[in-house]
Order: C-alpha cells, then structure tokens, then sequence
C-alpha cells in the first residue's frame, strides 16, 4: 500500500492511465490510510461519500478508452473552506447555516474537470483563517511528525493530512503564510501563486478581488513537480473573481538554472532565527551555486519591520479615519515598490519560512508570519521546499520568492533543492 499513498500525483496519473493500478485501488488505499490515521492527527473532517463510486467509473470509462484529463482517477483534498457539491463547510461560524454546497469552487470544479475525483475536506482554524487548526467543531490537528505540535494554520488540516500519506495533493489557501507555515512544518512543497493568478470564487470568506488583496488559493503536495502539474489546471479567469489575471503559465523545466540570479538571506535582525534555520538557509543556497545559479548574499533593510507595521494596520483599521486609510495605502504602495526596485537585478530570494520549526500547538508566537507576510504585502509567487530537519524530527523547509507572474522560476529552483536534499520524508506514524 506504501507505492501508492505515497506516491506523487503525477506518478499516480500516469500509472491509472497506463491501467497498471485501478483508481478504485488507488482510492481504496486512500481511505484506508485516512482510517489508520486520522484518529491521531485529527486532519480530515468529511470524507466525500461518492468517492469509491466515482473512482469505479473512472476506471469503467478508462476501459472504454474515455480519458477524464491529465488527473484521470487521482484523489485530492480541500480545506474546508472550499465549496464542494454534497459536503458542508462549518469552520466553526454561526454565520454558516451548515447547509451541503449546491455548487462547487471554481478550483474544485477544475479538478474534477481535470479528473481528479474529491476524497475529502480538512479542518482548518475558525471562519477559515487563524494560526492553528483548531475550531469548536471539530477540534486540533496535530502535526504527524510531532503530535505535540502544531501543523501550522491556516491550512495546517491540509499538510498534516497529506505529509501523513492520506491525500497525494491538495489545495489551501494564503492569506499571511497560511499556505507557506503549514507546508515548512509539515515538509511539504506548496506554492503560494502570484496574487491574480487563481479564482477565489467558492472559498468562504475569501473573496479575492479589490477587497482581499492579499489571500491567494495554492497547492499543496509531496513532490515540486506536482505544482507544475496541479497550477495551470487551477489558473485564469473564470468571469466571477474580477481580480485575476489572464497571465500566460510559463513551463518550469524550460528554464536554465545558470540564467538565474537568486539573492539570499538567512535571517533578519528584526526577526532572529534558529540556528538550525539558518543552516538549513545557507545550505540551500550552497546548493543552488553548486547547480550554477548565480547567489548573492542580499536583503532589503527594513522589509520585515515595515511590513510587520503594515499587517497590523491593516487588521486594525476598521475603524480608522479616511486620511489615515489613504496614508496607509500610500504606504503599502511604497513598500512594494521599494521591494519590486530591490528585485530588479534578481529572479528570485531564498529565505526562511519562519524563524523556527512547528512550535508546540498554541505556542504564543507574534512573529510566526514575520517571512511570509512581506511577500503576501507584494503578492509575489512563493514556493516552499523542504531541504532538513531538526535532530528531534522536525521538517525544516525554505522560502523562494520569484518576480509577479514568475512560478515557473520559484519552482524550477524549488525542484533543484529537493533533488538535493530529498524533500518530503514520511513521518513516524
């Protein structure tokens, strides 16, 4: 059972396909999986109860030479936060009515129109956003590679289940780092897409457009090339979210590392690191020179102060004053230019995710987004990669940001890290 639930999407696409595995094999091991682990990790909160059906007529109509698309009989899971057809999202609101979606989101309806068929839906903090995955409903998820711990939020339901083998992908969303903290604790790749990139049509309480600027629906997985497979599925206009952008999705394997200029940092003063940390950093960046990206020790003074100074307004300014909103955007704009000015003369920044692994669950920790939130600021493509882990276990992944409209660089040097260091690595379950 271990070849197929831990096996990438795009290897299990592939084998479905050439009929060497049945999806229904697939789904059943699945399912079995999400049996044995669930009662520990406490990630999945509805399974889809047409899963096995529908994965029985994907192998019926692959017999009868009927190809669904390049996802033919693959599982996937949501966060809970993602409209599905038949399935419920509480997150923990009175403002639900707990009634079963009548229709899909946008990113749920591509994949199953890509073939992949929906398995379940994960739990994620209350109204969908938050630090932890934690909600009155349906309690904690705990971290699969220390049950102590947090998985991170604000889909942290969503890595611990897929980092545990009981979902090969799956999609979240990232508003502050909410993509980005889960995938590092957990050991996964993700990709943050540029803002614009992905309809957020269909994710409750995440409307995209000029009113949430900052949140934008990614992936989740255990290898880099399932991104490259999963976001140009996911991608473009869909004629509701008025906030994307009709941008042209560029191949990552066309790219030559040696074209590509990476600066790098390992910490901030305004947000001092571990020790292991900092390691992780500097070897990914070793790394990369040694596959002839040019590397370059660069940071712009001030990005995380400055933008921990704008997160805050911007959860605090219900009520502030017109001329004070101006000012604030004023400044939002500024900080953005300042970082597309410090961007020119590179491709991409390698950067820690957090200045820690997985805390303990409700570790108080007012730095937890400290790297992630300047690049959700800027709206800028980020991918996560796992590249070592602590003496005790924990995974440690790295950040790199690429230029707007750029995830094809984020993932091509995503991809030559976890060709180093391995990427994800099962969990002691």
């Amino acid at each position: 059972m271990d070849t197929i639930i831990f096996a990438s999407a795009t290897e299990l696409a592939a084998t479905i396909q050439q009929r060497a595995v049945s999806a229904e094999a697939v789904m059943t091991a699945y399912l079995a999986r999400i049996a044995a682990i669930n009662p520990q990790i406490n990630a999945v909160v509805q399974l889809a109860s047409d899963a096995l059906a529908r994965a029985r007529q994907a192998d019926q109509d692959l017999a009868q030479g009927i190809v669904y698309g390049p996802l033919h009989g693959v599982p996937f899971s949501v966060k809970d936060v993602f409209a599905t057809v038949g399935l419920a999202s509480n997150l923990d609101t009175k403002m639900r009515h707990r009634a079963s979606a009548t229709g899909d989101a946008t990113v749920v309806a591509r994949l199953r129109q890509a073939g992949a068929i929906l398995l379940a839906k994960t739990n994620c903090p209350p109204n969908g956003s938050g630090s932890d995955p934690e909600n009155a409903i349906y309690g904690r998820t705990l971290n699969p590679y220390q049950l102590t711990h947090t998985p991170g939020g604000s889909s942290g339901g969503e890595a611990a289940l897929i980092a545990a083998g009981g979902s090969p992908f799956g999609l979240g969303s990232d508003v502050r780092g909410g993509l980005r903290l889960p995938a590092h604790y957990c050991g996964l790749a993700a990709l943050k897409p540029t803002n614009g990139r992905i309809p957020n049509t269909g994710a409750y309480n995440q409307p995209g457009g000029l009113t949430d600027p900052r949140t934008q629906i990614g992936a989740l997985a255990r290898r880099v090339d399932d991104l490259s497979l999963l976001l140009p599925l996911i991608a473009g206009p869909d004629e509701h979210d008025a906030g994307v952008v009709p941008m042209p999705w560029r191949d990552p394997a066309a790219l030559s590392l040696a074209d590509l200029t990476v600066a790098y940092f390992s910490a901030d003063p305004a947000s001092p690191v571990t020790q292991e940390t900092n390691r992780a950093v500097g070897s990914a960046a070793q790394a990369l020179a040694r596959a002839r990206v040019h590397v370059e020790s660069a940071r712009l003074n001030g990005i995380l102060a400055d933008s921990r100074e704008i997160d805050n307004f911007w959860q605090d300014m219900a009520g502030a004053p017109g001329r004070t909103i101006v000012e604030f955007y004023a400044q939002w704009d500024d900080f953005r230019t300042r970082l597309l000015q410090f961007m020119a003369p590179y491709d991409a920044i390698l950067c820690p995710v957090d200045h820690h692994p997985a805390p303990p669950f409700r570790a108080r920790d007012p730095r937890r987004f400290d790297y992630t939130v300047p690049f959700s600021l800027a709206g800028y493509p980020c991918a996560v990669v796992r590249v070592g882990a602590t003496p005790d276990g924990l995974p440690i992944g790295v950040q790199i940001v690429a230029r707007p409209w750029r995830e094809d660089v984020a993932l091509a040097l995503a991809r030559r890290l976890e060709q180093e260091f391995g990427g994800w690595q099962p969990p002691p379950l």
